[in-house]
């Protein structure tokens, strides 16, 4: 899967870094790699949002366990939309769309160790009309 380039946000090396991130993190969802997504996400990661009316919330684990038992490959059309950052903090802002429903997450990031890390997913999705 590529990922679309971020006109001018990744000219820096830590946002390169983060883009990067956000690129492992679209291979491991894509591919279904938990163990990749345990690298990926620092473990007191918290997952929150929206499925159309529906709010989601979840631990780290159990988003890795809906991920496990779904089939590997699922259709996604990931982009990057934005880094913002600042120092060793910083926001990755993406879109794909998953099973007739458009999302836009926002991955809070830390670099810790020398590791950029996401800390913290917040999402919204919206259902899209297959007929359009």
């Amino acid at each position: 899967m590529a990922l679309k380039e971020v006109d001018d946000q990744t000219a820096d090396p830590k946002s390169a870094a983060i883009a990067d991130l956000m690129q492992r993190y679209f291979d491991a969802i894509y591919n279904g790699d938990v163990a990749a997504l345990r690298e990926i996400f620092h473990p007191e990661n918290r997952l929150a949002g929206m499925r159309g009316d529906e709010e989601r919330f979840s631990s780290l684990q159990q988003f890795l366990d809906r991920v496990e038992r779904r089939p590997n490959q699922d259709a996604y059309d990931y982009k990057l939309l934005s880094i913002d950052r600042s120092g060793r903090a910083g926001v990755a802002k993406i879109s794909y769309r998953y099973h007739g429903v458009d999302f836009v997450d926002y991955m809070a990031v830390l670099e810790l160790d020398d590791i950029w890390r996401i800390v913290a997913k917040s999402f919204d999705g919206y259902y899209v009309d297959e007929n359009d």
